[in-house]
């Protein structure tokens, strides 16, 4: 039996291959499942052509964050866009076909119409002349009159039915349109919100940052920020499991919303990290609302409600920064997060100030 000979490959295959097995062997390390979407976003990275990507990634791993949960949260960060463009795409061409038929209906009224005023410009022309020349006892006459009128008749009943046929299919096509408006306001409201907390998402909190930055360089006024991160979340998921570890992030989301009214932005940063946006805030002012946020978190204790036993006490290390005039947005997030991990190595379950690390 001859030997087999290896299939030549070339360095884009071996490249890739390469590729795929070190995203598989991350995801096993990480005790990640590699579905489509997460295998996806770690075999990006490791191609290294999506610099953002990579670096949000890098980021998560330098935090040991990488999670399950997170690398979904970022596949909809960096894909959900056309996610959302196919819904779009879908509901225009659900458009473009109801507007397609409310004007084949118009153009077939129009015809009808068309021809209707043509039979009556020719009953009108015939009976000048009959009225001429009519005599009650001229068969002929009579006869041709009364064709006349027939053709008329019909034509009137078929505009009717038109019409009607025209009423019906317009009254399709407003709910059918109306429908369509609906969706669309749906899919604006859910595009963005999280989808587990119910508060902003990443994308609301990038947009309504750089609004709020922006309004502020107008007026002249400060912007705050809060980055916030449940303390041993990775712990209580391990623990207890990743069911009772939504629970506590969609209790924390609600929780901030009682504390943040208002102007003041909540969002679901990733993971469990969230940030809020406070405008018309300095740091200090935003500092106490920071320690507003954790005490009032840090009072509520974790249920499991099947069992009622007491999973313990939520606490939250807060990082806050104020906007400095000129920079991006980036860099008040990057000072607020400095903040928040120097609260994380300093005892957790506390406020910093970016002064503090300054100091």
């Amino acid at each position: 039996m001859a030997p087999v000979r290896p299939v030549p490959q070339d360095d884009d295959f071996v490249d890739a291959l390469r590729r795929a097995r070190s995203t598989i062997d991350l995801l096993a390390q990480l005790r990640i499942a590699p579905t489509p979407s997460r295998f996806t976003l770690v075999f990006l990275h490791q191609c290294g052509e999506m610099a953002d990507l990579s670096k949000a990634v890098n980021r998560l791993l330098g935090h040991d964050k990488l999670t399950a949960v997170a690398l979904d949260e970022l596949y909809d960060e960096f894909f959900g866009r056309f996610l959302e463009e196919t819904e779009l795409r879908t509901a225009s061409q659900r458009i473009g076909r109801t507007m397609a038929d409310v004007s084949d209906c118009l153009d077939e009224a129009s015809d009808t119409a068309e021809r209707y005023g043509s039979v009556l410009a020719d009953f009108s022309g015939s009976a000048d002349q009959l009225a001429d020349v009519i005599d009650p006892s001229n068969l002929r006459v009579v006869a041709e009159l009364s064709e006349a009128i027939g053709t008329v008749l019909s034509e009137t009943r078929k505009m009717a039915e038109i019409n009607d046929l025209l009423e019906e299919r317009l009254q399709l096509s407003a709910r059918e349109i109306e429908l369509l408006r609906e969706h669309l306001d749906l899919l604006e409201r859910e595009a963005g919100l999280d989808a587990l907390t119910g508060i902003a998402n990443r994308k609301s909190f990038d947009i309504m940052l750089r609004e709020t930055i922006a309004m502020a360089s107008r007026e002249e006024q400060p912007v705050a920020l809060l980055m916030i991160d449940i303390d041993h979340f990775k712990v209580f998921n391990d623990t207890h499991g990743h069911q009772l570890g939504d629970n506590v992030l969609k209790l924390v989301a609600r929780y901030m919303k009682e504390c943040i009214k208002g102007r003041d932005t909540v969002a679901r940063y990733g993971g469990e990290e969230f940030a809020v946006i406070l405008p018309h805030t300095g740091l200090d002012a935003a500092v106490q609302a920071a320690n507003l946020v954790r005490r009032h978190v840090s009072m509520k204790r974790v249920v499991n409600r099947r069992t009622g036993a007491s999973l313990g006490q939520i606490t939250l290390s807060i990082g806050v920064a104020e906007y400095r005039p000129g920079e991006p947005a980036s860099e008040l997030v990057h000072r607020a997060d400095e903040a928040l991990y120097f609260a994380k190595s300093t005892g957790r379950d506390k406020v910093a100030g970016e002064n503090e690390i300054q100091a």
